[in-house]
């Protein structure tokens, strides 16, 4: 199945500049970087979860949430502005660029906004991409470990679905 909004946003010339500034701001960065790899894997870790959970989710929207999630990273570096919060003005201008319909627009942003909220409803989508986030990250391969600030807790040490 071809992903019409997810296609068409990483065709958007606002999106390719908004991750050619972030992949610059990142070119050092030992930490896990907020690249394409990332995004996709935090999109199919989410499908899985809905799958596991029995939600229904539309592949296309969270694959679209999935790439527009830390689109806000690059004010962050810059001003300080947590990212889920700056990256809500970014995505609704990418989102509005490529035509996506209003409810789709919410339902993504929604998704944006809750990514870094652990005390998103256990039942609710939100949550599931919030777990997907963290769970994509492999932490038990990091060469700055020693260096993270994540908890011990935090980390993905293991491989688990």
């Amino acid at each position: 199945m071809k992903l019409e909004l997810t296609n068409r946003i990483i065709n958007n010339q606002s999106y390719i500049r908004e991750i050619s500034n972030l992949k610059a701001l990142e070119m050092d960065r030992k930490f896990c970087r907020h690249d394409t790899e990332h995004f996709l894997s935090v999109a199919r870790i989410t499908m899985l979860l809905c799958i596991e959970s029995g939600m229904d989710a539309d592949p296309d929207m969270i694959y679209a949430a999935a790439l527009l999630h830390d689109i806000g990273r690059s004010a962050e570096y810059k001003y300080g502005v947590p990212h889920d919060i700056a990256g809500k003005d970014v995505a609704e201008k990418i989102l509005t660029e490529v035509g996506c319909d209003e409810d789709m627009k919410a339902a993504i942003i929604s998704l944006i906004v809750n990514h870094r909220n652990k005390n998103n409803p256990e039942n609710s989508l939100e949550y599931l991409f919030y777990r997907a986030d963290k769970k994509s990250r492999l932490c038990f391969e990091c060469p700055a470990q020693d260096e993270c600030n994540w908890s011990a807790e935090k980390r993905n040490m293991d491989i688990e679905v």
